[in-house]
């Protein structure tokens, strides 16, 4: 900057200089002289010219030569004067021109006279005297304004070189300022510069000191490769002195053999592109060399400095065995915990399906029963068995939620139910309890339009249950009370279960949601708990978008409060079609169904269920036989097991759709034991219509089969939900006996098979799967506990549990 400033003010001086002589030497010109010479030249010109006239007029030039001379003398001293640079000055001073434009008329007419005869000439010689006494005074006038013009022009040229010379003064004087700035910050960039080397000194010491005493190893290597500097730290991990490393070739000293030419390449691809790898790419993992060449793993990161045009690469280097010799433990140990957890899920979801199928038996024989035929006392009876199974199978569901942090459970779907007649037959089925408590438990709505409700029927159940049930639990002759209400006309109702127990300590309050947690009291230790009931409460709560509060004295009773979105629903007998522009039916009679089982029992319920709802049906014991009578016959829908032999119930689908009959895109419907989302995310992508989680009961038809028919959830079937039954009672005791029968010579073909082998094939495991159903539903569980070992047996295991059966 200080240079292009001083070239700039030198070369502005030396222009106003060049511009000072260039004024020096006009004004050294003494132009006004000229002017008065020039004008006087005209002044004698035009004398000299009128008194040739007036010797030729008397006779004195008779030829008329020396006329013609003196004409021509003054024609050229006016063109002269005329185009010359002092007339420019004047040419427009209005004096001048009027002497310009009279002269060069006066030339216009005169010359073709004087370049004629001279008679001619003669003849005009007044004329010509006349008009030269008029030019005369004119001339004098033009020689008077010329010096005025040159005059001002003079001065004018005289204030231009006066202020030309000042600002030469000021360029000079700011050119003496810039050179004394320059001087200043030349001095100021003189000692910043020895600051700087003093701090680069000062920094260079620290950094030389950091390298040595880094716990890492640090080497310092030049473009061909040679080792400029190897710290402390290096010299114990690669075992090497620094003056023995300090010049040698890197790759030789600390690169394993097997490495050095990958190391070579990309050495010369960089030098050769610039392209990058390990260079910058921040921490790599490679392997390093000891003296002893010894090879071990080290992290690696390397850097490019570049100083002065030179280029170095800075290598941090960290022996990391130890860390990977944590880092495999770690993995081993995490693995170990994956694995004891996926047994662990295994195991949940093998018992889901194994307590599914027992329950799919006893709940669809409860539902086949026929009330009519018992009195109060037995009826309720069974509406306690079946309100206590239908909770059994929400408990194995819930267990599956919480052993997946509810991010596998299967969603409940919203129905519409009688949320009064709910909270009655709950009220009905823990009255018992309660009374053997000495407690009083009532149910009191507050509001009007409690009836038919939009909701997760199942999970508000489960909710009640829990809470009522832990009221019932830490109360003694005391009071449960229910109160329920709608908000404001809203779609939120709150509900309120109260006692009059034991209460909860306020430092309690805050974690009785959390899972594994029992309050320590007195009632609590007489009725021990998981500490799951609450827990599964809140996120049941959750998942149905509503919120629950605690609030409890201790020593005066607890108040849980629900508020949950139950929106008003229409009618259970509404006949309001659920897709536009359908003929509206009350049943779907002369619908021809498939029921496709390996089970003999669960396609006897299921095709028992599908008769009473007005079907016909067919049975296939697997996915071969299904597939032959889709071909021989039309049906209208299918049920298909998901877990059969030979071919499971999505495959089996997969043959149906490719079949070349008209119906086979009919309706299908997945049964299965498996709850969790991802099976059924599995399942419905085959694709099934729906799916029915075992046990299924008679409302799954209503809310999930007819609709796929295009049929409405009418009054088809009661609702059994709370009715009850059983296989004897069901499907009569002689058919019981052969089924017994049936079972027993199954198994004695099983168990005789298992004396000649080595280990659990997936032949044995297949069997004891299906037997382990049918002894469950007829209620061998004894039975139904060893074939589901079996199913389950380890190969290490085999040889003990055989003996254990023998």
């Amino acid at each position: 900057m200080f240079v292009s400033l001083l070239s700039a003010g030198l070369l502005f001086v030396a222009y106003l200089g060049r511009s000072v002589l260039g004024d020096l030497d006009a004004l050294s010109t003494a132009r006004h002289d000229d002017i008065r010479w020039n004008m006087s030249q005209m002044e004698i010109e035009t004398l000299n010219l009128d008194s040739a006239v007036h010797d030729a007029i008397h006779g004195h030039d008779t030829d008329l030569s020396a006329f013609r001379k003196r004409y021509d003398i003054y024609f050229s001293r006016v063109n002269t004067l005329s185009q010359s640079a002092f007339f420019e000055l004047i040419s427009q001073d209005p004096e001048a021109q009027a002497w310009l434009v009279a002269t060069t008329d006066f030339l216009d007419e005169t010359t073709p006279i004087v370049d004629g005869t001279n008679a001619d000439l003669r003849r005009a010689l007044p004329e010509i005297q006349a008009r030269i006494e008029v030019l005369r005074p004119k001339v004098r006038v033009m020689s008077l304004a010329g010096i005025q013009v040159f005059a001002l022009e003079d001065a004018k040229r005289r204030t231009e070189f006066s202020r030309t010379m000042l600002k030469l003064v000021a360029s000079v004087i700011g050119l003496i300022l810039i050179l004394l700035l320059g001087l200043t910050t030349l001095l100021k960039l003189h000692r910043r510069g020895q600051n700087a080397a003093h701090d680069s000194q000062v920094v260079r010491s620290r950094f030389e000191a950091a390298i040595s005493s880094s716990l890492d190893a640090v080497l310092i290597v030049d473009i061909h490769g040679k080792v400029v500097e190897f710290n402390g730290a290096a010299e114990t991990v690669f075992g090497y002195s620094r003056a023995e490393a300090l010049g040698s070739d890197m790759a030789e000293l600390i690169v394993p053999e097997h490495m050095r030419e990958m190391h070579s390449k990309g050495m010369a691809r960089f030098l050769e592109t610039g392209q990058q790898k390990v260079i910058g790419a921040g921490r790599v993992r490679l392997e390093g060399l000891r003296k002893s060449g010894k090879i071990f793993p080290v992290e690696l990161s390397i850097s490019l400095s570049e100083a002065n045009g030179e280029r170095v690469f800075v290598s941090y280097l960290r022996d990391i065995t130890k860390e990977l010799e944590a880092e495999e433990e770690l993995r081993s140990a995490r693995d170990k915990a994956q694995a004891g957890e996926k047994a662990k899920s295994d195991l949940l979801t093998v018992m889901s399906h194994e307590m599914r199928t027992p329950l799919n038996g006893i709940l669809g024989s409860l539902a086949l029963l026929d009330q009519d035929s018992f009195d109060e006392r037995q009826k309720r009876h069974f509406n306690s068995i079946s309100v206590s199974g239908e909770l059994l199978l929400a408990h194995v569901n819930d267990v599956l939620d919480l052993s997946s942090l509810s991010t596998d459970a299967t969603p409940r779907e919203k129905v519409n139910f009688d949320l009064l007649d709910l909270l009655q037959q709950l009220a009905d089925s823990l009255r018992a309890n309660a009374l053997e408590r000495e407690n009083k438990l009532t149910v009191t709505p507050l509001s009007a339009d409690l009836g038919i409700v939009s909701g997760s029927k199942r999970s508000l159940q489960q909710c009640l249950v829990n809470l009522v049930g832990n009221a019932i639990k830490f109360t003694s002759n005391g009071q449960v009370a229910v109160e329920v209400e709608r908000l404001n006309d809203s779609d939120l109702v709150e509900i309120r279960v109260s006692d009059t127990g034991v209460g909860i300590a306020p430092e309690n309050l805050e974690r009785i949601f959390d899972e594994f947690v029992t309050i320590d009291t007195a009632y609590a230790r007489q009725n021990a708990g998981t500490g799951l009931g609450l827990a599964i409460t809140k996120r049941l709560v959750e998942a149905m978008e509503g919120e629950i509060e605690a609030d409890s004295l201790l020593g005066e009773g607890s108040l849980f409060t629900l508020r949950i979105p139950l929106p008003v629903g229409r009618s259970l007998m509404s006949k309001e079609p659920k897709r536009p522009g359908h003929q509206a039916q009350l049943a779907p009679s002369g619908q021809h169904a498939l029921v496709v089982d390996d089970n003999e029992i669960n396609r006897m319920i299921l095709c028992e269920m599908l008769r009473s709802a007005g079907f016909s049906v067919e049975e296939a014991a697997d996915g071969f036989e299904a597939i032959d009578r889709v071909l021989k016959t039309r049906f209208d829908i299918a049920f298909l097991d998901i877990s059969m032999p030979g071919i499971d119930g999505i495959e089996t689908l997969k043959r149906i759709r490719e079949l070349d009959v008209a119906w086979r895109d009919l309706p299908a419907i997945a049964v299965t034991a498996h709850a969790a989302r991802k099976d059924h995310d599995a399942i419905r992508k085959a694709p099934f219509s729906e799916i029915l989680v075992k046990p299924v009961r008679p409302i799954d038809f209503q809310t999930k089969v007819f609709p796929v028919l295009g049929f409405f959830e009418a009054a088809v079937l009661p609702v059994l939900e709370d009715s009850g039954g059983d296989f004897k009672a069901q499907f009569g005791a002689q058919k019981y006996e052969n089924a017994l029968k049936d079972l027993a010579l199954a198994l004695d073909h099983f168990y005789g098979q298992l004396r000649g082998t080595s280990e659990p094939t997936t032949e044995i495991r297949r069997v004891a799967h299906k037997l382990s159903g049918s002894a469950a539903v007829l209620g061998k569980n004894e039975i139904h506990t060893q074939l589901q070992r079996i199913e389950s047996c380890k190969t290490e295991e085999w040889d003990e549990l055989k003996k254990d059966l023998a």
